[in-house]
């Protein structure tokens, strides 16, 4: 059994992986990413690399098709969408609001 296997079982043992605490957006792709590789391990007990390949090229598929929306939206609705400022801030020169 791979180190991998190891480290899976052993969160499965300990219970659920706090993916949430883990400093990133619930809607960011890595955390449904990690859910569903969880849930496959999971379900049988062992991980490939092609299982884990298709499901990385299913939530790509997924991301170009919600990227392509987006991009239509922006061209189509532009008023809908703030001016993206290229500058980054210094908040710490920021006047008080």
């Amino acid at each position: 059994m791979s180190r991998v296997h190891d480290a899976l079982r052993r969160l499965e043992h300990i219970g659920a992986l706090p993916l949430s605490s883990a400093g990133l957006d619930s809607e960011h792709w890595l955390l449904g990413f990690l859910e569903e590789l969880l849930a496959q391990f999971r379900g049988s007990g062992e991980l490939s690399f092609e299982a884990v390949q298709r499901l990385l090229q299913q939530h790509e598929q997924v991301f170009l098709k919600d990227l392509e929306t987006a991009r239509r939206m922006y061209r189509t609705y532009p008023g809908l969408f703030p001016p993206h400022d290229s500058q980054p801030r210094d908040r710490s020169k920021a006047a008080p609001a």
